[in-house]
């Protein structure tokens, strides 16, 4: 009787853990990749440059995001508690990129993320939110998460 109640509590606080981020009980936007689908920095949009994707992979153990600023990757480090996310230590690569739209993508998203305070997940959807800051994120089925 013992064993089976320990499995039912194990199965009960493990099931909520490896719920996709489309599922109720879900709350850990590190688990899932995410590509922007538009967002603001101080009340203008940023520029979404199509063929330039804007992505976020977290790599759990080692405490690290990255991916995709539009031309160059980017990377830094995030710390997470409860819906409290921050990303701290944000760099990238330094390809020239001539593309109109491309640069202002890349450099607005970077000053947002180095911004974000708050997330929120609702089904397939990632917000980040901050002062002046609001980045809205989807599940990017190309990419995974690392776990």
């Amino acid at each position: 009787m013992k064993r089976a109640i320990a499995l039912v509590v194990i199965i009960g606080i493990a099931l909520p853990a490896c719920a996709d981020p489309g599922e109720e009980g879900a709350s850990d936007p590190t688990t899932s990749a995410w590509v922007l689908e538009a967002g603001t920095l101080n009340g203008a949009d940023i520029p979404i440059v199509e063929g330039y994707p804007i992505t976020l992979i977290f790599d759990q153990p080692e405490g690290t995001a990255g991916g995709k600023s539009a031309c160059n990757q980017w990377f830094g480090g995030y710390t997470l508690s409860g819906n409290e996310l921050t990303f701290t230590d944000i760099g990238g690569t330094m390809m020239a990129c001539t593309d109109e739209g491309v640069t202002e993508s890349e450099a607005a998203f970077l000053d947002a993320m180095s911004m974000v305070e708050i997330f929120t997940m609702e089904g397939d959807e990632l917000n980040l939110t901050g002062e002046a800051v609001d980045l809205l994120f989807v599940v990017d089925e190309t990419a995974t998460a690392t776990s």
